[in-house]
């Protein structure tokens, strides 16, 4: 495993940590990473890691496959004309039939974040296990902020109690 050097820009220790991803994942960045000239699947030219500015363009290429609605200015006889367009699943760009409007949430890295956390924990593994997979300091960040949203109704817990004593 390739191991990244230590950076003074992690917000804690626990921070640097090894994160299991699901095998299709996986499969997906082993196919990038042998078109990379680099041990990183998405390097600069030089094969370094990215800066900032490098990093928020190339989300922008995720960001343009949402079917969030845009805001556009045409300029007409000399007037800022606004419009909206509305993307529609698996439609394409007008102007680039490269890019398909594939994703129907607002897309981000944290969303991402979120979304892996929270299936942890809907899955059942074990709140020390997700909090390191997290990178919290403690299990108690990881269960005020992401295991509220599991069972937030009473009659969602009925079953639960049920499945724990086996009745």
């Amino acid at each position: 495993m390739n191991t990244l050097p230590t950076s003074d820009i992690l917000k804690t220790p626990t921070a640097r940590r090894d994160i299991p991803i699901p095998k299709c994942l996986a499969d997906c960045l082993r196919e990038e990473q042998k078109k990379s000239i680099s041990k990183f699947v998405i390097a600069d030219s030089n094969g370094q890691p990215l800066s900032l500015s490098q990093y928020r363009r190339l989300w922008k290429y995720v960001e343009v496959r949402s079917q969030k609605g845009r805001t556009y200015y045409k300029y007409v006889n000399g007037q800022s004309i606004k419009y909206t367009v509305k993307p529609y699943e698996r439609g394409h760009q007008r102007n680039n039939h490269n890019i398909v409007y594939s994703i129907d949430f607002k897309v981000t890295p944290h969303i991402l974040r979120h979304t892996y956390i929270t299936n942890l924990l809907y899955a059942g593994v074990d709140p020390k296990t997700v909090q390191y997979l997290a990178g919290h300091k403690n299990s108690k960040t990881t269960m005020d902020i992401y295991a509220k949203v599991k069972y937030n109704k009473p009659e969602q817990l009925l079953g639960v109690v049920n499945q724990a004593f086996k009745q």
